[in-house]
């Protein structure tokens, strides 16, 4: 696998086009476009599909790939989510949980740099379970913003599951910090 260096490439163009993307996403929620707001989503989930295929196929993979991919991905994500809370669309416990998993990620990655000058992210199954259920809980609730659909009781479902992932991922990152800290202390 050779990894490139070159910043404007296609699949890093696709990339920085879902960047663009989530603010017109979030104002088309604010402003109560729902069905606007999805298809913006399923123009992302597009690009995110293509950015990874073509830098595969192409042998187009860089460094800021690496770096701008996940990072679209949670930008997009948290950025919905925070804005249904704010529209009163999520409720308050997983709007919590969802923020407070991403801060600990993200506070356990810089500290983990910062010691150790090792930090070397791969998400956890968890983690991507999360992940996908986080999509989906924004496309239930975009769902049933424009169309009164789902049942409530896969509303409910979306909710609850995505709340307990969201949960078991944030622990299982704690517990993978700490490990990797103390075991990387051990080794100096």
């Amino acid at each position: 696998m050779k990894v490139h260096d070159r910043i404007l490439s296609i699949p890093n163009i696709l990339t920085l086009a879902r960047i663009v993307i989530t603010p017109f996403i979030v104002f088309a929620i604010m402003e109560g476009e729902a069905a606007f707001a999805l298809i913006l989503m399923g123009i992302a989930g597009i690009t995110d599909m293509l950015d990874g295929a073509i830098a595969r196929y192409l042998d187009q993979r860089s460094i800021v790939g690496a770096f701008m991919d996940p990072l679209a991905d949670k930008l997009m994500l948290i950025s919905t989510i925070v804005t249904l809370f704010f529209i009163d669309e999520i409720p308050l416990f997983l709007f919590l949980a969802v923020v407070f998993r991403d801060l600990v990620i993200m506070v356990g990655a810089i500290a983990y740099e910062v010691v150790t000058g090792k930090l070397e992210m791969q998400p956890t199954m968890s983690s991507k379970i999360t992940t996908v259920l986080q999509i989906t809980l924004v496309l239930t609730v975009l769902a049933d913003m424009a169309w009164s659909f789902p049942t409530e009781l896969f509303y409910q479902t979306v909710i609850w599951t995505t709340f307990a992932f969201t949960c078991i991922s944030g622990v299982q990152y704690m517990v993978v910090w700490m490990r990797k800290a103390v075991t990387d202390e051990d080794t100096n």
